[in-house]
């Protein structure tokens, strides 16, 4: 299975691709079977932050909530806010805006909160790296609980709770949970929840858990299940306006359809405005005339991460050799991220783009290849850094005008001593080499016991060798997609991002195909359709 794909790829199938014990395989492989809401008395510190919030809520002192910029941090902020506020709390939301205030907790914000009168600050998404903000709390007087799901650093901030699942010597079984997922454990042990609104918290976070591109295994995948299935029946007219800008109808609503349609218009407001924007949108009682404002930031959005990607490419022209894709220029530092992700994947390189800001570069970094650390590679260069951090794949840093040639010097050094060896060719996991016989109703039923699909368990990619193709046309905006059927019944097929093959695959009548099966329902009626990922 050696040669390329129309796309590009290399194919890869699993040793065992037997169809019969597929389900089984697959659901011990990403840990499915293991799917269940746990205890949060087990998750560390989280019983003393509970008895401290209502002490603060018996005692009437004022208790602010500091969230993120991104969907995760700001679903993560209205869990607390509507739950401490439902119980009778006096509480505020403090979200720090991407240019202005940088990311978390701040001295500012903690200095703006001793004059307002507050006693207790929660975070949430963030704190578990603000020991310097968390000491100046406690010289004026205030408590800081710290709610958090990224990694601990070695010394943690003096707080009076600290709940994060990563800690060290936190017992709690499931390590990945999102910001909003942690909110969620504090909010259900603050008291008893009337149903409607224990069902929008549970969206809430199965939102921000999508969002965040949590693995969708363990509790994840049982809480997001808790969710979606929640999401059709709740009240917040925010919320409910939102999903319908975002064409997200009906009864049935997917991970998907949060991934890829609701998320980005929450993360909209903080990447090109204020995040108080989607805040008031999902916890405000008349949240109607934020969503719509949120629709405009994320068709402004798309706009200007499709100009920026154009500099960039141009810039590029031809890519050569190079091992790693650099770009800086006056760029929006709020698309930077998406434009790094966006080339990695493309390139299937590791790619850096800097935002020219004051003298400095913010820079967002994406690898694609799981041999390489982009934040080792940034490590490196620390000694040229301001400040840096993240993961395996993803990162961010900042770094002055007059640092940049010599830094991006030494990226490309180190780019090129470690992926030496490592082949640049994308490669598409297969699941399953199936064919027409097998494509029915009752299989269909099987895999979407699967779902909710997404990180962690992806939607599983199908084979089906030479497979006869019909009626096959471009659709869509400048042709720009296919329709076509495939096999003797003319099974409906859907290729997105495939017009540029339209007349190759008509032509030959025969190819192929790498699919997600699946069902296209529109106008009342429902038929049988695989989405085709990738052809040969």
């Amino acid at each position: 299975m050696d040669n390329l794909s129309l796309l590009g790829k290399k194919w890869v199938l699993p040793q065992d691709n037997s169809g019969g014990d597929f389900l089984a395989r697959l659901r011990k492989i990403r840990g499915i079977d293991a799917s269940e809401i746990h205890a949060g008395e087990a998750m560390c510190d989280l019983q003393k932050a509970a008895e401290r919030i209502t002490q603060a809520i018996e005692d009437k002192e004022k208790i602010l909530v500091v969230g993120d910029y991104d969907a995760d941090g700001i679903t993560a902020s209205a869990i607390l806010f509507k739950t401490i506020q439902h119980l009778g709390g006096t509480v505020s939301v403090r979200l720090p805006h991407r240019i202005h205030d940088g990311y978390g907790l701040n001295q500012k914000f903690i200095e703006e909160a001793k004059k307002l009168g507050v006693k207790l600050i929660v975070t949430v998404d963030n704190g578990i790296s603000a020991c310097a903000e968390v000491e100046l709390a406690n010289s004026l007087g205030m408590d800081v609980i710290v709610t958090d799901h990224h990694t601990p650093p070695a010394k943690l901030p003096r707080a009076f709770a600290i709940v994060n699942p990563k800690r060290k010597d936190c017992k709690y079984p499931d390590k990945n949970l999102s910001g909003a997922a942690v909110a969620l454990k504090l909010a259900e042990h603050l008291g008893e929840l009337p149903e409607d609104l224990r069902n929008e918290l549970y969206a809430l976070a199965a939102i921000g858990t999508l969002a965040d591109v949590c693995p969708l295994t363990g509790e994840n995948r049982a809480l997001v299940a808790m969710g979606l299935e929640a999401l059709p029946k709740i009240q917040n007219v925010g919320l409910r306006k939102i999903l319908a800008n975002a064409g997200v109808h009906g009864g049935k609503i997917s991970a998907e359809d949060i991934g890829f349609r609701v998320a980005p218009r929450i993360n909209a407001a903080g990447r090109l405005d204020d995040p108080l924007m989607a805040f008031q949108a999902i916890a405000n009682g008349s949240g109607e005339k934020y969503a719509d404002e949120l629709e405009r930031l994320n068709r402004e959005r798309q706009d200007w991460t499709a100009k920026t990607l154009a500099e960039i490419e141009e810039r590029l022209g031809e890519l050569g050799t190079e091992k790693i894709l650099i770009a800086s220029g006056d760029f929006h530092p709020g698309i930077i991220g998406l434009a790094a992700g966006n080339l990695a994947e493309k390139y299937f390189r590791p790619a850096i783009v800097m935002s020219r800001r004051e003298g400095k570069l913010v820079g967002s970094c994406r690898s694609p290849l799981a041999e390489f650390d982009i934040t080792a590679a940034l490590a490196a260069s620390a000694d040229l850094l301001e400040k840096f951090g993240g993961h395996r794949g993803a990162a961010g840093f900042t770094v002055s005008e007059a640092n940049r040639p010599e830094f991006e010097k030494q990226l490309s050094d180190f780019a090129e001593k470690n992926i030496e060896q490592i082949e640049l060719t994308p490669q598409l996991e297969l699941d399953l080499e199936v064919g027409e016989k097998d494509l029915t109703e009752k299989f269909l039923s099987e895999l979407n016991s699967l779902a909710p699909f997404g990180a962690g368990n992806p939607e599983p990619n199908l084979l089906w060798r030479d497979a006869p193709l019909a009626e096959v046309r471009a659709i869509g905006e400048d042709g720009k997609h296919l329709k076509l059927g495939v096999g003797t019944n003319k099974l409906a097929a859907i290729a997105f991002g495939f017009g540029e093959f339209a007349d190759e695959l008509g032509k030959r009548g025969r190819a192929d195909l790498v699919f997600n099966f699946g069902e296209n329902a529109w106008n009342g009626s429902r038929e049988l359709q695989l989405k085709i990922i990738d052809a040969r």
